[in-house]
Order: structure tokens, then C-alpha cells, then sequence
């Protein structure tokens, strides 16, 4: 039941991943306020230009953790392994720069707390006041309300945690899949699109994860989606994302549709990255860098933010202009900050990245 990951597979997932990175900069650069010592500001978005921000951090870059992990469970289960192979590597990849960078964030937000210059933009989660159940909650995310809506202290690395969580039960999984493949599949998709909260992980995490076994286990080939005519997924995802934009309340599923057409739209899209050598090369180079700037852009995009909203008005047609130039030139800070990170200590780039030079 294995489906071989040949050449051809494995650079179109790499000309993707960086891509999906910056999608995922995009769905956090989105304020409608920010957080200052000296209170909330609270802005009013115009409608035209939330609808721009929604289009792209709601509805295109929305595809980027979904295919995140559909792509981590596809290439798992495209090998036989074990528990303890998993385990092993995983806690190598996944579970020690997960560890190591909250760890650093907890030491930048200390120091940026101590310094009455930095304190006003680093006033919220005060790390001296930390009790016992905190600095638990810096790593798990679950148990208190200091971090909103249940995340570590590096918030995006939610998606590190259930990724090591959902490895874990990798087994257990496929053993559920195989017995009941058609009700498994119908049960995660209910409680995806639902948004029933199973504590343990996302819902959509389970489903998008399990989903790379079905395509291994009934060996379903990228050609099927190759197959798919460009112009005919791109009309059907203009359509969806028109009536997201303006009808969802009236199709409150169109969402998740949409997201599961951008995902084969995106991933048809790979087939046009490879077969341009120079795009290719220039996707592959950046691949080598989409964790670090995963990593550590949660952070400093958020210090970004708060310089910006005090040089640019963040009103009208400003607003538009805070969202792309700061998402822009963040990536690009954070990029460069990798770049020469992995040159001049590649030793600890890797420790950062789990492994991935």
C-alpha cells in the first residue's frame, strides 16, 4: 500500500513550502488593533479593504496549514516505519526547536520587559509574573487563559504541537482508517467543518493529516490532479471565493469548500513551478529556509506592527498599505536573518530548524 515519492513528488512539495510560509505571514499580519502598555488601539477597517485583507489572509492564504499538514501525513505514511523510528525523529524535527524556541521568545520578551524603552511594545504576558502552571502552559498551550485562544508562547507553533501529536497516533490512525475507512473519513470531515473542539488537536489538523493516508493507502496519483484543467479548477475557485467574499452568510460551508479547492488549485499549481527551471531553483533555494522564517516571524511581525501603526496612519487606504508593506518587508527581514544565520553558525541554524539545512 505504499505510494513511492518520486523525484517529481518531492519537488513539487518542496516548491510549495515557502510559498504556503508566506501565506501563513500574511493570515497573522491582519490587525484590527494592537496592544500597547498603554492600552488597545482599536482601528475601523473599511469595508473595501477588509474584503482585500480576507481575500488574501482569509480566504487564499487559508490553504497554507491545511496542505501543511495534509502534506506531513502523505509523506509519512508513504514510508512503512515505527512508533519509536517516528518518535525519534520527530522529537528531532518537530519537538526541540519547538522547545528551543519558545524558550528563546520566553527570554526575548524578558529582556524587552525590563527595559522601560521596550516595555510599552512588549507589556502583555509579563514572563516575571509566571507561576508554575505558566511556564507549563509556554510549552502546551491548554491549561491557562494568559495566552488566547489555547496556543504555546509562540503562538503559530500550535501547528508544531499537533503535528508531534497527531505523529504519535499515527498508528492508531491508520488502524481506524483501515477498519472503517468510509465512516473515519466522514467523522473528521464533520468535525472539521463543524469546528468541534476535541481538545487534543484541531479538527482540521485530523483531517487534513489523516487525508495523506488515503491518498497512500488507495494510491491516488498527483496525475489524477494534473488531469484537472487549469482553467476549469481556476474558474471553480474565482466562483467560490466570490461567494465567500460576498454571500457566505448565506453558504456559511463555503470556507471549507474553499479551501479544499485552493488546495488542489495550489497543488496543481506545482506542476508549472517545476517545469520552469530557473522558478524551480529559485523555490527549492528558499524551501531551505521556510522553517526558520516560520519560526521566528510570530514575534518580530508583531513588533513590526506596532512600529508601523505609529508611522503610518492606519486609516482609509493606509490600512492596505500597513498590510502588504509590512507583511513584504517582513518576510524579507526575516529571510535575510536566516540567511546569515545558517552561513555564519550553521551548527545552531540547524538546531533551530530541526535538522534542515
Amino acid at each position: 500500500m505504499v505510494l513511492s515519492i518520486d523525484e517529481n513528488v518531492s519537488k513539487r512539495i518542496n516548491s510549495l513550502r515557502f510559498l504556503l510560509i508566506v501565506f501563513v505571514v500574511f493570515i497573522h499580519n491582519n490587525p484590527t488593533e494592537v496592544n500597547f502598555a498603554s492600552g488597545t488601539e482599536i482601528y475601523t477597517i473599511p469595508v473595501y479593504i477588509a474584503k482585500i485583507r480576507h481575500l488574501v489572509s482569509g480566504i487564499i492564504a487559508a490553504v497554507a496549514v491545511p496542505l501543511f499538514f495534509f502534506i506531513s501525513g502523505f509523506l509519512l505514511y508513504a514510508k512503512e516505519t515505527t512508533f519509536m523510528s517516528v518518535l525519534k525523529k520527530k522529537s528531532r524535527t518537530i519537538l526541540v526547536p519547538y522547545i528551543i524556541w519558545n524558550i528563546l521568545v520566553a527570554l526575548f520578551l524578558f529582556v524587552a520587559q525590563s527595559f522601560s524603552f521596550t516595555k510599552p511594545y512588549f507589556a502583555q504576558n509579563i514572563i516575571r509574573n509566571f507561576g508554575l502552571l505558566d511556564w507549563i502552559d509556554v510549552f502546551v498551550g491548554k491549561f491557562t487563559q494568559l495566552r488566547k485562544n489555547q496556543y504555546p508562547l509562540v503562538y503559530q507553533f500550535w501547528f508544531l504541537r499537533d503535528l508531534f501529536i497527531l505523529n504519535l497516533l499515527f498508528l492508531g490512525i491508520k488502524k481506524l482508517i483501515d477498519r472503517f475507512p468510509f465512516g473515519t473519513c466522514i467523522l473528521f470531515f464533520i468535525l472539521w467543518i463543524a469546528g468541534i473542539n476535541i481538545y487534543l488537536v484541531s479538527t482540521a489538523a485530523l483531517f487534513y493529516f489523516s487525508l495523506g493516508y488515503y491518498v497512500i493507502k488507495y494510491q491516488v496519483s498527483y496525475k489524477k490532479i494534473d488531469a484537472i484543467k487549469r482553467d476549469d479548477i481556476l474558474l471553480v475557485y474565482l466562483i467560490t471565493i466570490v461567494i465567500e467574499l460576498f454571500l457566505k452568510e448565506y453558504v456559511p460551508i463555503i470556507h471549507s469548500i474553499n479551501i479544499v479547492v485552493g488546495s488542489i488549485f495550489f497543488l496543481k499549481l506545482t506542476y508549472y513551478f517545476i517545469r520552469n527551471e530557473k522558478i524551480y531553483r529559485t523555490l527549492a533555494w528558499l524551501e531551505k529556509y521556510a522553517f526558520f522564517v516560520y519560526a521566528i516571524h510570530g514575534i518580530l511581525l508583531a513588533v513590526l506592527q506596532k512600529l508601523s501603526v505609529q508611522i503610518i496612519p492606519m486609516h482609509g487606504g493606509w490600512i492596505l498599505l500597513q498590510y502588504f508593506s509590512v507583511t513584504i518587508l517582513g518576510i524579507l527581514l526575516f529571510l535575510t536573518i536566516g540567511i546569515i544565520v545558517r552561513k555564519i553558525t550553521p551548527k545552531i541554524y540547524a538546531l533551530l530548524t530541526g535538522g534542515r539545512l
